[in-house]
């Protein structure tokens, strides 16, 4: 989904936010300082409970709020419904449903089951059809259709949409599956949405699935993709690894040079997220108030280090020749044509003279030299979180495969890209310490388990379930990584979470309006109160106060290797003494 920046009037506070998801720049917002700014004026104004599906979960409040401090409660228990496998598959004939409207049948086109097929839909109720199921349980829905052009239509069960699917225009009928759906026992409706044009319905099959019943999160002896990974990076890394299907870390996404929105998760909820995530976006910027910005960022992610919190960082990367222009990190807000910076000349440690002169001789491109320029100048910030000794949860060239940037032009630019990217980061600048995530979101765009950690998502859907198809769907690309939800517009229900077992290694709430309101509280727009409460008061979820020592988990693998590494020298030292012994004993017998 595109989302672009809107800027808003709201009640006397011009708020630059960026009322989009998706990676679309939180801009700076008059109301929220910087800490270096804040006057003393703004710096003063600055249970086990066991729950079922079909309950509300309510937060208790131990302690209310006072100007001292956040709030305080009792975390919930989140208990997942039983919903067991039962095998089951059953076709039916979409002729055999109720017809309104303007729908009749038709079997003109070949390829159909029974007598005919469904045609002539306008309205969402024009074709309906009902059957009974043995089990409440979770079901792939096969919907075979067809239309003779590319036409978008939605997925109706039960009255509610679930989804949307687009033809691929042939006059064929293709097969549409929506996978995990909970359906209940008894009878259940079927209908479809016409969105841009309609479709001829041949028949559905609905199939008991055993998928989520069936997912793991086992990993097999994971390991960083750096083999020079720092110890800050390592330790990271394992927590991640060992709390994955277990735990999910809670992340939030604050404006540029500022905490307000972790802030306010801490004044609404009692309790701080557990990663602090960033934007790189001003990095490549000449301009002096941005360059005051990028600075006044990475001083917060800093900061946030040192009060024992994870560092995230995402980058927002503006059109090399257009670094002003926030707009021109989308592809249609930019002529800047990656696939002309590629190149097949090693240029990944290459320093900055080397750099000119392959241009100057015309062995790389103006777009070349300019990608390496801005590498570079991103590079000397998170240096500063290296030499800070942070780790950093690296998750650059978001959503690549949608083509909304400039960096998604095709596959191949892509994946040049991201290898120059990670071999240039951390072969020449030595950045150690970072984790490298993996959001294009599409197969075909993996960059490959060598250069890559994490896989993520970003969900901007407006469903609140814990969407475990995506989950699902990124294990099939590469299983023995952790798997993270990097961006939501709303933070899904963790009964919905619990129930589909979709346990992400983290989760990333976008910040702006998707949770600040007008006013500069909590917008519940996206969450409700009592469920940003329950996100963050719970058993299943990580915030910053549960979050181990990293300094004493990277010392303790530093000095886990120093003793192996004299374990092994000892032995060898050993072996060669015995040897040495051995053939002296021959010798004196000879």
């Amino acid at each position: 989904m595109k989302m672009r920046m809107i800027c808003a009037l709201i009640a006397a506070l011009v708020m630059a936010f960026a009322a989009a998801g998706c990676g679309v720049e939180i801009a700076e917002n008059t109301f929220i300082k910087t800490n270096a700014e804040l006057t003393t004026a703004d710096e003063d104004a600055t249970g086990d409970e066991e729950v079922t599906a079909e309950e509300e979960i309510v937060p208790v409040i131990i302690e209310t709020p006072t100007p001292e401090g956040p709030p305080t409660y009792e975390e919930v228990k989140i208990k997942p419904s039983a919903i067991a496998y039962t095998e089951f598959s059953k076709e039916y004939n979409a002729e055999s449903g109720s017809l309104n409207g303007t729908a009749g049948t038709a079997d003109s086109c070949t390829g159909f089951k029974g007598t005919g097929y469904v045609t002539g839909l306008t309205e969402e109720n024009d074709w309906v059809i009902t059957f009974d199921l043995p089990e409440k349980q979770y079901y792939n829905i096969t919907l075979t259709a067809g239309a003779d052009s590319v036409v978008r239509n939605g997925l109706s069960v039960n009255g509610e949409k679930i989804s949307e699917f687009t033809s691929t225009g042939t006059g064929l009928f293709e097969a549409f599956t929506f996978k995990n759906i909970l359906l209940e026992k008894g009878a259940n409706q079927i209908s479809v949405v016409p969105e841009d044009g309609g479709i001829d319905i041949d028949h559905i099959e609905v199939t008991a699935s055993d998928e989520i019943e069936k997912l793991s999160f086992t990993l097999k002896d994971p390991a960083l993709s750096n083999k020079d990974s720092a110890y800050n990076a390592r330790a990271l890394y394992k927590y991640l690894c060992d709390s994955f299907g277990s735990r999910i870390l809670l992340g939030q996404y604050d404006t540029i040079g500022t905490d307000y929105e972790s802030q306010l998760m801490l004044k609404t909820t009692g309790k701080l997220p557990a990663i602090r995530f960033g934007d790189l976006m001003y990095v490549t910027s000449a301009d002096d108030e941005k360059q005051k910005s990028a600075s006044a960022e990475i001083k917060e992610a800093v900061a946030w280090s040192r009060q024992g919190g994870i560092v995230g960082y995402m980058w927002n990367w503006t059109a090399p020749t257009d670094p002003e222009n926030t707009e021109s990190i989308y592809s249609d807000s930019t002529d800047f044509d990656l696939s002309k910076a590629v190149t097949e000349e090693n240029i990944a440690n290459l320093t900055a003279k080397e750099i000119e002169a392959l241009r100057k001789d015309g062995k790389i491109s103006e777009e070349c030299a300019l990608i390496i320029n801005d590498i570079d100048k991103a590079a000397e910030q998170l240096k500063v979180l290296r030499d800070e000794g942070a780790a950093v949860i690296w998750r650059p060239l978001q959503e690549a495969s949608n083509g909304y940037y400039w960096w998604g032009c095709d596959e191949e630019s892509y994946k040049w890209l991201w290898k120059l990217m990670y071999d240039r980061m951390t072969v020449m600048h030595g950045l150690n310490n970072l984790i490298w995530v993996w959001s294009a979101q599409n197969a075909g765009w993996y960059v490959g388990n060598s250069s890559c950690d994490v896989l993520s998502v970003d969900v901007y859907s407006g469903n609140k379930d814990g969407q475990v198809n995506s989950l699902i769907y990124l294990q099939s690309i590469a299983q023995n990584k952790p798997i993270a939800m990097s961006e939501c517009g709303s933070f899904p229900k963790m009964q919905s979470i619990a129930d589909q077992k979709a346990m992400w290694s983290y989760i990333g709430q976008w910040g702006g309006s998707f949770v600040v309101g007008e006013d500069g509280g909590l917008n519940e727009e996206h969450n409700s109160l009592n469920d940003i409460i329950t996100v963050y008061n719970n058993e299943l979820t990580v915030t910053l106060d549960k979050l181990p020592d990293f300094i004493s988990a990277a010392e303790e693998l530093k000095k886990a290797d120093e003793n192996s590494s004299s374990d092994t020298e000892s032995s060898s030292s050993g072996t060669d003494s015995s040897s040495s012994g051995s053939a002296e004993d021959d010798s004196s017998k000879a």
